[in-house]
């Protein structure tokens, strides 16, 4: 290993590869030879808790926190190996943490709803998600669904999810077929019927609607043209004179 990348990329392959001891071996020489390099170390703690080893993960995991208190991955990694490890009063410290350097609101929330709730202290638990859910805009399904497991229990219902701000409204509906749309069977009337005296018959039900609105409204009545004849053939254009009468003593200029 000639250089930082070089280690990282032997130790993704060995990953990639599925050979998990190989690349812990790799990882954990790397973050002894680079020390300031906090990546080896988060990669380690990733692949010890892979291969079972989650008391050497979180001790890493807990190194990186002491040197990089800010780190949000180091907190979560460090909260979720704890809660598997059964530390719960460890567990609880580090979730608040996490909650407190930017892990995203829900997930730390449930985490530590989660701990606090298997320490016993069941009401306080529901308090804070239901509290967390519905400032958070009641929109959030992982506090959804831990209040509904708790909510037997403690013996209240649970408030209801804002599907709007959730983005996951049901989407699955039959479209309704419109009068243009529906096919109408072929119907037959009895002698005595309604429609029959009215002479309706099936082909007239089914008609298409626009025909029927036309005949409904009287749009199909043929109406009366103009006789243009008079204005065909040859005709020539009548030249009439008009002499104004003159009185004869506007003319007697004597």
């Amino acid at each position: 290993m000639e250089s930082p990348e070089d280690a990282l990329r032997q130790a993704q392959a060995a990953e990639v590869e599925g050979d998990l001891i190989q690349a812990e071996s790799l990882l954990r020489a790397a973050s002894k030879r680079w020390k300031r390099e906090p990546e080896f170390k988060m990669r380690h703690a990733r692949v010890l808790r892979a291969i079972g080893q989650e008391r050497k993960a979180l001790k890493v995991y807990r190194a990186v926190l002491k040197a990089h208190p800010q780190r949000a991955d180091a907190a979560m990694g460090a909260a979720q190996t704890a809660t598997s490890l059964n530390k719960l009063k460890l567990a609880e410290s580090l979730w608040s943490r996490a909650l407190s350097v930017g892990v995203q609101a829900d997930v730390a929330t449930e985490g530590l709803c989660r701990t606090i709730w298997t320490r016993g202290r069941k009401e306080e638990s529901w308090e804070r998600a239901k509290v967390a859910f519905v400032q958070g805009g009641s929109s959030s399904r992982i506090l959804h669904d831990f209040l509904r497991e708790c909510a037997p229990i403690i013996g209240t219902s649970v408030p209801e999810i804002d599907l709007l701000e959730t983005g996951q409204l049901d989407t699955d509906f039959t479209p309704i077929e419109s009068r243009r749309e529906l096919n109408l069977k072929p119907v037959t009337f009895s002698g005595d019927s309604v429609e029959a005296m009215a002479g309706m018959s099936a082909t007239d039900l089914s008609a298409p609607a626009n025909q029927e609105v036309t005949e409904l409204l009287g749009l199909n009545e043929t109406r009366p043209q103009v006789d243009m004849s008079a204005l065909q053939g040859d005709s020539k254009p009548v030249e009439t004179a008009i002499e104004a009468e003159i009185p004869e003593d506007l003319l007697d200029f004597d």
